[in-house]
């Protein structure tokens, strides 16, 4: 099971779940999910199918806290066998019954049944800053990033200890955060389901590894050019797993404008067509400095329903998960400061009267792809 956003724990204290697009950095708090006080980690999802969201199981010392993201719920319970210690990597086995967790070097690592509520001990980690692990979506193996030095780790729970590196300085050293007593960690880790890598450190500084092959690639690639907006917090943990985008991951925002053009009602599916203009221009959206651009992604949410669809001039379209990705198909240059109009059509299923006179276009953004 997959979808399109994974989710990461934010902040030591109060922590909070933001959802976060790993393809174009979109990120977003969950505001209907109340804050932890005493915080967790050690996080791992439990999908319940495409149309619903995952529950997520973390760790806060010997009590395992579930997180109905749907619902908006938080609520906690004591683990049987479990000590009182703080945990940092977790990860939920294939079937998501278990959740597994580690903490200190020397100390054992645990598997926790998420229905009974009790723990089994396993070896120690070993030594070393690394802070979450997730699971190769094709072999299954365990992966994780030594913060200190960015070696590529390999974690055997059978082993003793688990830890073996795969290969060394193949990510820059992790960031701490600006928070106090913050971690210089690659704290929240996550593989799309063809193997594809993603690694965030205590900062929010994103990386991708491609792991899909055979080999493994001599360097990782930062995303983005700047660390993901979660309010200066530090990053806990994260869990997920993406269904992969033949387009790649890139954070470079331009700007991008929208225009109503129209709307009338659909019959098959019953709802509404909503006529807009998406203008993307080759400018920095943080900065306004134009910047030469020949490919492009333009992203908002489209809520997931039978007969939802999107239509549009001279681009692909994905829709997954509840958001749409319009990309260019081929190199169409805009010279810096140039614009680029896209004719979109949006069918929305529906009672016509409770749908808006306009589409929100909601999380509307647009990257440069190259």
């Amino acid at each position: 099971m997959a979808h399109r956003k994974v989710y990461l724990a934010v902040g030591r204290t109060n922590t909070r779940i933001y959802r976060f697009d790993p393809i174009d950095g979109d990120t977003r708090l969950v505001e209907n999910v109340p804050a932890y006080e005493d915080g967790y980690t050690a996080m791992g999802a439990q999908y319940r199918g495409d149309d619903k969201e995952p529950l997520l199981f973390a760790v806060s010392r010997n009590r395992l806290v579930t997180i109905d993201v749907e619902a908006g719920t938080v609520s906690d319970a004591v683990v049987e066998g479990l000590p009182s210690d703080e945990k940092c990597d977790g990860d939920m086995d294939p079937d998501g019954k278990k959740l597994f967790v580690a903490s200190g070097p020397d100390v054992p690592s645990y598997t926790i049944d998420v229905v009974t509520r009790t723990a089994t001990a396993g070896p120690p980690p070993g030594g070393g800053r690394w802070d979450d692990f997730a699971h190769h979506p094709k072999d299954g193996r365990l992966i994780s990033v030594e913060g200190d030095n960015g070696d590529l780790l390999l974690v055997d729970p059978r082993k003793n200890p688990m830890k073996t590196v795969l290969k060394e300085q193949v990510f820059p050293p992790a960031e701490a955060s600006g928070s106090r007593a913050s971690r210089r960690a690659y704290s929240a880790t996550f593989f799309d389901s063809e193997g594809h890598f993603y690694a965030v450190d205590s900062a929010g500084n994103v990386n991708h590894l491609d792991l899909s092959g055979s080999t493994v690639p001599a360097r990782a690639e930062r995303i983005g050019k700047g660390k993901i907006p979660v309010d200066g917090l530090e990053v806990m943990n994260g869990a997920g797993r993406i269904t992969p985008m033949r387009i790649p991951p890139s954070y470079d925002e331009i700007l991008v404008a929208k225009k109503a053009l129209g709307s009338w009602q659909s019959y098959e599916p019953q709802g509404k067509v909503y006529s807009v203009e998406l203008t993307v221009t080759a400018a920095a959206r943080a900065r306004g400095e134009g910047k030469e651009t020949r490919k492009f992604r333009i992203s908002f949410d489209l809520r997931t329903a039978p007969g939802a669809k999107v239509v549009a001039s001279g681009v692909d379209v994905t829709h997954e998960d509840g958001k749409v990705y319009l990309y260019s198909q081929t190199d169409q240059l805009l010279e810096a400061g140039n614009s680029r109009p896209v004719a979109v059509q949006i069918t929305v299923p529906g009672d016509p009267a409770e749908l808006p006179d306009q589409y929100p276009l909601d999380g509307l953004r647009a990257t440069r792809l190259a």
